[in-house]
């Protein structure tokens, strides 16, 4: 018995697909709702763990930690899972017609897939509205009225993120949303 779902005899891979993104989508809500409660019951958890000693105390810190890692990774791997899984359902044969709840997925994956490109506009927009350029890492202030050649160098570096991610997005959507024929003319 394999370990991963494999399609039934008689379902289409639309329904596989679909069924799949249920169950990443149980997978998101059971990563979620165990890191919400974790983190929020942390004190006491924490209160019960810290007069341990020796190996009971590491075994129990250790799990504590591990179960504060895993979760949330669980959570976001069932919430990129069943995206994907959501819309490559959409775009392949299944048994029943589900229009709103297509019209939902095909928004929220856009949404998502272009995020990135939209935080990059927005950066640079932000930019040339307040007149500073700002980088995190290493931490750098770059400012139209004294150094203008940087400001501009950093507006250019966000707007050159913004086109790459947003043609990243463009090249895994336009398939879909274009259909195959016109996709490969484009």
């Amino acid at each position: 018995m394999s370990f991963l779902p494999q399609p039934r005899s008689t379902e289409l891979m639309g329904d596989f697909a679909r069924r799949l993104a249920a169950y990443a989508l149980i997978a998101l809500l059971f990563g979620v709702a165990g890191s919400a409660w974790i983190f929020i019951r942390l004190p006491e958890i924490w209160a019960r763990v810290m007069p341990l000693e020796g190996a009971t105390f590491m075994f129990a810190a250790t799990a504590l930690g591990a179960v504060m890692a895993v979760l949330p990774v669980i959570a976001a791997a069932g919430f990129i899972l069943a995206l994907w899984y959501g819309v490559e359902s959409v775009y392949r044969p299944r048994s029943t017609e589900t229009p709103l709840t297509d019209r939902v997925i095909v928004g929220l994956g856009l949404l998502i897939w272009f995020t990135p490109a939209l935080a990059a506009v927005a950066s640079a927009a932000i930019a040339l509205a307040s007149g500073r350029v700002h980088f995190v890492r290493p931490p750098r202030d770059y400012f139209l009225a004294t150094d203008p050649t940087a400001f501009w160098q950093g507006v250019g570096f966000w707007l050159i993120m913004a086109g790459l991610l947003a043609f990243l997005a463009w090249r895994y959507w336009r398939g879909k949303l274009l259909g195959a024929e016109a996709a490969q003319d484009a």
